[in-house]
């Protein structure tokens, strides 16, 4: 039996194979883009499974062919959490309630700022925020208009 503290076998497996069908597709944020596109950008992201616990992600704007960023990750299961490792940095998921709530490990430095990222997984939907914070606490990179919502297309 489960309890709070400590997930018992069936329940540990059940989230794994959950998260990892919620995070294998395609997503793009059209409804976003085109509702508020002076602040948002038309983007496709896609995490194709390329093993058992792998994948290739990679994100392009709708009018080039060529993604902006492209990554392997691997996700490992740690306990009571997930991680999606990561070249940059790995985010730690946590299940709670119905969803996955991301942040990545602090201290990583990316463009002089310190790198602070939160995601949101839903089965149907990926919400992310990144952003540069600098030493005054100040945000020097990243989105200013909140997060990126994707909506998934298909698998």
């Amino acid at each position: 039996m489960c309890s709070p503290d400590r997930l018992c076998f069936y329940c540990y497996v059940y989230i794994l194979v959950e998260f990892i069908e919620w995070f294998e597709g395609e997503y793009d944020n059209w409804a976003q883009a085109s509702s508020n596109p002076t602040s948002f950008a038309h983007i496709f992201l896609s995490h194709q499974r390329t093993g058992e616990f792998s994948f290739h992600c990679e994100q392009r704007y709708s009018h080039e062919k060529e993604p902006y960023r492209s990554k392997d990750i691997v996700i490992v299961p740690k306990g009571d959490v997930i991680l999606v490792q990561n070249p940059v940095n790995d985010l730690i998921f946590q299940k709670m309630g119905n969803v996955y709530r991301g942040v990545n490990k602090p201290g990583v430095m990316v463009k002089g700022a310190e790198l602070v990222s939160r995601v949101e997984l839903g089965p149907n939907y990926y919400v992310v925020i990144d952003g540069g914070i600098d030493k005054n606490g100040k945000q020097v990179w990243g989105s200013e208009n909140g997060p990126f919502i994707f909506d998934k297309k298909d698998k």
